[in-house]
């Protein structure tokens, strides 16, 4: 057998695995930044829903304060 299939064989081999490697590690930086995203948009959510509502008395003593 020729030597230079083996090497050709091991080269490729060797090309997938670091190819692996590098799409395990752009998969979980993939990840966390989707993880953060729904976080963010969770938040942002989860503060309009828990607004306070401003009152017209409320109002209306500032602007007599102010006035």
């Amino acid at each position: 057998m020729d030597f230079t299939v083996l090497l050709i064989g091991l080269g490729i081999i060797i090309v997938l695995f670091i190819v692996g490697k590098i799409f395990a590690i752009l998969t979980k930086i993939f990840f966390v930044i989707l993880l953060v995203a729904a976080l963010a948009v969770g938040f942002f959510i989860w503060q309009n829903n828990n607004k306070e509502e401003v009152h017209a008395n409320q109002t209306g003593y500032i602007l007599t304060v102010l006035s």
